[in-house]
Parts: C-alpha cells; structure tokens; sequence
C-alpha cells in the first residue's frame, strides 16, 4: 500500500532540511582546507562522510523523483567540494593537466542538472493512448545516474591527495561519463519537449480524427481510479470511440497504466475547448466532483451521472445531480431517495440502467445456515469528507473480526481504499490482519486480506467468495443485494430504528448498533443472520427495488440498451451503427 501523502510529506520536508544541514557542514569544510590546505585529513574526515551520506540518500531521492534521481540536489555543497577537491589537488601535486580537466567537466555536469531538472518539470504529462501517436512523457533511461556519476567524482577529487595519479585518471574517466549522460539527458529532454508541443497543437485534429462518440470526464482525489475503472468494460462495449478526458497529473498518472482508451489532459477551461469535436454526442461523469461543472458549460453534448455507486450515502441523492440532463440510476430506489430528502428533480433524468457491474455476482450456494463454517466480508467505508458522511465502523472492526473467528468463520477484510489515509483507520486495518494472520497460522483457515483481497480481487470476487457481509452505509450493499446472501449494516450514530428510517437500504440487512465502547447485541445478530435468516424474501425483494427490475441472464444489456439509446447507436447484424442527431 503507498504511504500516505502526510507521510511523504513530512519526508520530502526532512530530506530537504538534511540538505541544508548537509550544505552547512561542506561549507566548513571549504573553509577548513582554504584556511590550511595542509589540512588533507581534516578535509577527508569532514567530506567523506558527507558525501557517502549523498550516496545514500539517492535512494531516497530516487523513489521521490522517479526516474530524475537526486538530479539537483546538493549542489551547494557538491559545488564547495569541488572546489575544496581542485585545491587540494593543486596543493599535493597532482597532474594539473588532469585535475583542471576533470575539474571543468565535473562543474558542467553539475550545472546540467540544474538545468536538465528545470527542463523535467515543464514536461507534464498531457496524452496517452493516441493511435498512431507516441505520447511517452518520461525519461528514455534514468537520468539519476547523472547524481550517482557526479558524486563518485567528487569522491575520486577529495580523496586525490591519497590515491595519487591514478586516482586522477579514474576521475577523469568517471566526469567524462558524467558529461556524456549529460548530453543524453539533454537530448532526451529536447525531443521530448519537441514532441510534446507538436501534439498538444495538433490535439484539435487528432480528437477530431479519433471520432469519438462520448467523452468519459474525471476529476477527482488522487488515488480514486476504481471510480472510473468500474465503468470502462461497460462502456467499451457499446462498441464506439471514446475519449477520457481528466484534469490533473495525479489523475492521469491513476489511470495511465490501467486503462486502453485515449486519455487526454487538459488543466484549463480553454484547453476543454480544443477537444470538443463534432462526432461527439454526450460525456459521461462518474462523481461530484466541483470541476464538473467546467463540462457541463457545453450545451451541445447530452451530459449523463453515472456515478460510482448505489447506496444510500449523502452523495447518491446530491442536489447538483440537477445539472445533468441525465443520471442513470440502478432501481426506483434511487430516485425515491431524492424525494425523500425533499429534493425535486425532473422526472425525465432519471434511467434506471441497474448496476452492470453486479452481472458476474453470483447467487448463494444455498441457505446460510446450512453452511458449517461460513465465509464473512468484512468491508467497512471510510470515514468521508464532510461530518454527514462518516459512516465507518473500522475502529470497531477488530471487535468485530475477533466475534466472527471465534464462531469459526472465514473472513474477507475489504475496506474502503480511502481507509489507509486516515492514521487511526489505518491502525485498525492494520490490527485486523493481524488478527487473521495469527488465526490463519494456528488454524488454517484460508482467510482473504491485504494484497489478496484488495489488489487481486475485485470487490465483486470478495462477494462471490463470502457467504455473507458485514458492512456499513456503503454501494458495496446495493451491490450485495444481487447475491441475495445475508448481510449485515453496522450503524454507528443512531439506533437501529433511526437507522433504517435514515438508510432504507439497512431494512434489507441486519442492524449491528455501534457505539464508542463497542457493537451493541453483535452476538444476537450474527446467530440470527448466519442461522434462521429470516430476512431471505425481504432482501429479494430489495434486490428489485435498488437494482432494477432486470432478469438476472442478460442484466448488463438494460445499461448498454439505454446508453445506446440516448448515444444515438443502432444495433445491426451484431454491429453497432453510429446514427440519429449529431452523428459523424
């Protein structure tokens, strides 16, 4: 799991501290060896470990500026080295010749990495996918390898006075591999700038050429992928063009390796402009985000919410939902839950299109307490961005695992991705596999976690793994509905009754009541919900009511019916034929 952005950072911020600590002490040292330039001993004790310091922190440095290295860092003090190095050297006598040379050629190579590094950063990302287009925006090779070079050398010049001759010649060699880099990096750098340019003015024609039917719009918290992700497979096989279309680098950078589809950047209102071609008929949007509304401005398209979930959450029933000509919705559910917050909406938004994402969940294996040792899912949201939509159980997680492995079941621990960025849901995630590793070690249950449950796994392999769920006010629960296997909601601000009036989807599920001390009669419900199961027929018919009245045998066709629909497609012969208002 990647560390969470506080972490990097509090070290990005201590690294560049040590750099300033690191450029105090070589300055000692220069003053050291230009006050006594007797004083070899002094100079190598005080530079040496300096620089093994550098060495080491490339790592480091590495892993924070990807594939550039520590290129850029240090160079107050690798500079004052240098010139403590060349002194030194004069001083012992050491070939002038050589010295002066590689002097020169170390000092060039330093400043290309200020200049190289300057040059990096303005190549942001902008375009991936293009056919018959290279969009690379990264290095060609690993310009670190430029610090590394850089600070050997300054290693060979400071310890000339004690290698010699040879020593020389090996500093030589090594700031001529240095400049060598240099100029590699230097060229990398201009064609990679060059071919940017070229296709962030060509971009109008090549949207145009790609003629793309409907644009997919993402703005959101780096990190959040499966929100798009989720509705790819489904949007691929409408079987036209399409573009994705996001608005940051971390959001690029989210989807760039997971997905096929053009995907184009554009940070300003104006660059929106230059994408919006004739062939393209709506946009697709996935969340709330506030930079929604920066596509919406474009009357011609027909703008459609799918959102990233079905649940009863805050965000399900938003009132900015207005703006879209469109939202498809799972079942009746959904729309009822505007109504029930007071919110009016137009009835023709509203498509009930299911949740195709639900069409590979498969049915219980048959009544649950028929089943000798069940498998659980465990899988808890996260805490949300505002006060109405902190829904979590995970500080009561642990608690909770410990009930279900003394009842003897399996778990599947699934929290939300969101989970590892608050410290204190962390902790509990963390307590939780534990849990399950020590009674995995001493039982042998084959219990689902960590990399396994949340990398390997879809969401829907964990419903199709379990025998039941515990969740909270979550989409993961409107999706669960299609397994009808039993489930149980944990409420942790009201009571149960407040609960269901609050959340109907929680009258399909068995309410866990939690408080700060713990979960309120757990061991009552998980007797009832993992034995008798009187609530089989209720949840049947919730199934229906939050996720359409579809047959089970072709679920995901309502979805691409209505998509096709409003996109203007015909389906001919097994092929799909772009037609109606608006097409190329």
């Amino acid at each position: 799991m990647p560390a969470p952005r506080p972490v990097v950072k509090k070290v990005v911020k201590l690294l560049r501290a040590w750099a300033v600590l690191v450029d105090l002490l070589v300055v000692v040292a220069a003053i050291a060896v230009l006050l006594n330039p007797d004083a070899t001993w002094t100079v190598i004790m005080l530079a040496v470990p300096l620089l093994v310091m550098m060495w080491r922190t490339r790592r480091s440095l590495t892993r924070r500026l990807k594939s550039v290295g520590g290129l850029g860092e240090y160079l107050i003090g690798r500079y004052l080295l240098l010139i403590v190095g060349i002194v030194q050297a004069a001083h012992h006598g050491i070939p002038t010749a050589l010295w002066t040379v590689a002097g020169i050629l170390l000092a060039l190579a330093l400043e290309a990495e200020r200049f190289e590094l300057r040059m990096h950063r303005r190549i942001r990302p902008y375009a991936a996918h293009l056919p018959d287009r290279d969009t690379e925006h990264r290095p060609r090779f690993a310009y670190g390898y430029l610090y590394s070079l850089g600070v050997l050398g300054l290693v060979l010049l400071v310890l000339a006075p004690v290698i010699g001759t040879a020593g020389a010649w090996a500093l030589l060699v090594v700031a001529v591999l240095a400049v060598l880099v240099a100029l590699a990096a230097l060229v990398d750098i201009v064609r990679r700038i060059a071919r940017r340019s070229s296709t962030l003015r060509e971009m109008p024609e090549i949207v145009e050429q790609l003629e793309p039917r409907f644009f997919v719009y993402w703005s959101a918290q780096r990190g959040s992928a499966f929100q798009i992700t989720m509705w790819l497979p489904h949007l691929e096989r409408l079987g036209v063009p399409f573009a994705i279309i996001v608005r940051s680098d971390a959001n690029f950078r989210d989807l760039e390796g997971v997905v096929d589809a053009p995907l184009i950047l554009r940070r300003t209102l104006a660059d929106l402009d230059s994408v919006i071609v004739p062939s393209a008929r709506a946009t697709f949007y996935v969340n709330n985000a506030v930079l929604n509304n920066h596509m919406i401005r474009y009357s011609e398209l027909l703008h459609i919410q799918l959102l990233h979930g079905e649940s009863d959450k805050a965000a399900s029933s938003n009132p900015v939902t207005r703006m879209f000509d469109r939202d498809y919705v799972a079942g009746q559910a959904a729309i009822d839950r505007f109504a029930a917050r007071g919110i009016s909406m137009p009835d023709s938004i509203f498509r009930i299109v299911g949740r195709p994402q639900v069409e590979d969940v498969e049915e219980a294996r048959g009544p649950i307490g028929g089943i000798e040792a069940p498998t659980v899912l465990y899988a808890p949201t996260w805490q949300g961005f505002h006060q109405d939509a902190q829904y979590s159980s995970l500080l009561q997680g642990p608690d909770l695992v410990r009930r279900l492995l003394g009842r003897g079941c399996t778990v599947v621990f699934r929290p939300h991705p969101y989970s590892y960025r608050t410290q204190a849901l962390r902790d509990a995630c963390e307590q939780i596999k534990a849990l399950l590793v020590a009674d995995g070690e001493s039982t042998g249950r084959p219990h689902l976690h960590g990399f396994a449950a949340e990398k390997e796994m879809t969401v829907f392999d964990c419903f199709n793994a379990s025998d039941a769920m515990i969740s909270d006010v979550s989409s993961v629960v409107g999706d669960y509905l299609h397994s009808e296997k039993p489930m149980a909601m944990i409420s942790m601000h009201a009571t149960a009754d407040e609960f269901r009036r609050e959340f109907p989807t929680s009258r399909a599920a068995y309410v866990i009541e939690g408080a700060d001390g713990g979960l309120i009669d757990i061991d009552g419900v998980l007797d009832t919900m993992l034995g008798p199961d009187p609530m089989s027929q209720v949840r049947k018919d919730f199934a229906t009511y939050y996720l359409g009245d579809i047959p089970r045998d072709s679920y995901a066709e309502r979805f691409l019916a209505v998509a096709r629909e409003d996109l203007g497609i015909t389906v001919q012969g097994g092929t799909d034929v772009v037609s109606g208002p608006g097409a190329p």
